[in-house]
């Protein structure tokens, strides 16, 4: 990557990315809202193995 890169296209590919990211966010969520999941527990957390589905067990 060059040191001074246009400002401009920085943006321009900063917007790019973050709207791809928008959209995997949004895929990954309707992959977790249908699995059926298996859960794997540590004394504070357990994570589906299968879609990476992470909820607290600390309360």
């Amino acid at each position: 990557m060059k040191q001074h890169q246009d400002p401009i296209l920085l943006r321009r590919e900063m917007i790019r990315l973050e709207s791809a990211l928008a959209k995997l966010r949004e895929q990954l969520s309707e992959i977790q809202k249908h699995c059926s999941h298996e859960f794997e527990e540590t004394p504070l957390s357990r994570t589906c193995q299968k879609c990476l589905w992470t909820e607290s067990l600390y309360y």
